[in-house]
């Protein structure tokens, strides 16, 4: 499976009272009312994208010029990639009899067993990559 190129945020991990948490389309979240946390859903959703290279898979973001302006006075370098993005977290990928797996910080041992670092990423059942709170779809 090919999974180099950019892929664009398809669903966001929504907490709801009633069922807990629950994965939302885009248009389902752009349908729901305005709360501060929801908010802060829809903003992540436009600006957060997952760039899969033939090594790596890299979760950037693009960020908003206040936020921009805000590091440059406070005097922070901000490492922009080409397109005008941030790397946010950096991982690399394998595929390995047809499972794709991505290597995650964790490493050690948990009573006596040692952590595998690789985890294998997740497709839900519209096809989507789900990684962490967020899903995507290849552009």
């Amino acid at each position: 499976m090919d999974i180099t190129g950019k892929w664009k945020v398809a669903k966001v991990g929504v907490f709801d009272i009633d069922e807990g948490m629950q994965m939302k389309t885009l248009e389902q979240l752009m349908a729901m009312e305005d709360t501060e946390e929801i908010l802060e859903s829809k903003e992540m959703a436009k600006a957060i994208f997952l760039w899969v290279t033939a090594k790596t898979m890299q979760l950037r973001t693009i960020m908003p010029p206040e936020a921009i302006a805000e590091a440059k006075e406070a005097g922070e370098e901000i490492p922009f990639n080409k397109d005008g993005s941030v790397t946010i977290q950096r991982m690399p990928w394998k595929e390995e009899n047809g499972t794709i797996l991505y290597k995650m910080g964790d490493q050690g041992e948990i009573d006596g067993e040692e952590i595998d670092p690789w985890q294998a990423a997740e497709f839900d059942e519209d096809g989507v990559l789900i990684f962490g709170m967020l899903g995507f779809v290849k552009e």
